[in-house]
Order: structure tokens, then sequence, then C-alpha cells
């Protein structure tokens, strides 16, 4: 009787430690939903600010180059907090670990980084994520033509737009063109032609 009084007394502390854990692990997980979304909050809100600024003064005024370094400034900060949400999580914040669309909000920050390394540093991790249905195959794609465009290489995908020495909008060169769709289709973009159209790039 007291070796069944002493097990039955070990089982609900094992299974109180098992509930405490889970418990510190849901708070830990709610905390950083809660900083991608205020991140995601903050990055959308200073870039419609900024498109209003550059809409109303022009690019170059001194208005529309202070609110561009102001983006950079936030972008650094947002990134900083990214990769102490990525060490926490131990891997790249997917869509089983903040849901949707949540899953979003690392690679947009990583994307908008102007540091070629770390575009580089977490294609893999990004990759990765994308494979194992963590993130959308489109996020893999822009990283990807990113990366390649910095590397003054052609993309593969298409993603990657510019203003020419004309003025206008272009697309920077893309390898074996003519199967482009058939790459953009297996990363669930829409084909080359409506992207163009949507981006406003005339071909």
């Amino acid at each position: 009787m007291k070796t069944k009084f002493l097990s039955l007394i070990l089982l609900c502390l094992f299974s109180t430690g098992l509930w405490a854990q889970a418990t510190k692990n849901a708070a830990a997980m709610a905390d950083v939903r809660k900083r991608l979304t205020q991140i995601y909050e903050k990055d959308q809100k200073e870039r419609a600010a900024y498109d209003a600024i550059e809409r109303q003064y022009g690019w170059g005024a001194k208005e529309s180059q202070d609110a561009r370094q102001k983006i950079k400034d936030m972008d650094k900060e947002h990134l900083t907090e990214v990769e102490k949400i990525i060490a926490q999580v131990g891997g790249y914040p997917g869509k089983s670990v903040v849901g949707q669309p949540l899953d979003q909000v690392a690679f947009l920050i990583i994307q908008h980084s102007v540091d070629r390394a770390v575009h580089e540093k977490y294609l893999p991790m990004v990759t990765e994520a994308a494979q194992k249905n963590e993130l959308d195959k489109a996020g893999v794609a822009f990283l990807t033509d990113q990366v390649k465009v910095q590397k003054k290489e052609k993309q593969v995908y298409g993603t990657q737009i510019h203003i020419n020495n004309q003025g206008q909008k272009d697309v920077y060169p893309i390898e074996d063109e003519a199967n482009v769709d058939q790459r953009r289709k297996q990363m669930d973009l829409e084909p080359m032609a409506a992207y163009l159209a949507r981006m406003g790039v005339k071909k």
C-alpha cells in the first residue's frame, strides 16, 4: 500500500510538472505571436506613412529621405527582434508555431533588410520552412531572386523589378526565361505576364 501511495504521489508530481511546462510553453508562444503582431503592424504603418510622404513631396525631397532613413532604422530594430524570436523558438517561426498570417512576418523582415549577408544567411532556413509547409513557397522565390540579383546573377523566378535608365519599371534578367512560368507555377506564383501587368511593367 505504501509503495502504491508513493507511486501515486510521483505520478501526480510528474503530471503537475508536465502541466506547468505546457503552460509555460503556451505563454511563451503567446508572447512570440504578440511580438510578431506588433512588428508587422508597425512595419505596415510606417511604410504606408512613407508612401504618403513620397507621393506628397517626391522621391528626392528631404522629407522623403528622412522617412526612408526612419524605415531603415526600423527594419534594423525589427530584424534584431526577429533574430531573437528565431533563437527562442529554435528555427523559423512558421505556421505550426505562430499560425497564419504571422508565419509571413519573419520572412518579410528578413527580406526588408538591405544587408545581402542577411538574405544569404536566412535563405536556407526560409527554403527549409517552405519545404515543411511552414511558409508559403512564394517567399522562397522572392528571396532567391533577391540574392541572385544582389550577386549580379540572373534571377530564377522573375520577381525582382527595378527602374531602368529610361525611368521605367523593368525586370532584372531571368535565366531560361522561356520556362520561367513553369518555375513560377511550382512556387505558387501567378504567370509572368499577369505579374508584370499588376506591377505596372510594360513589356
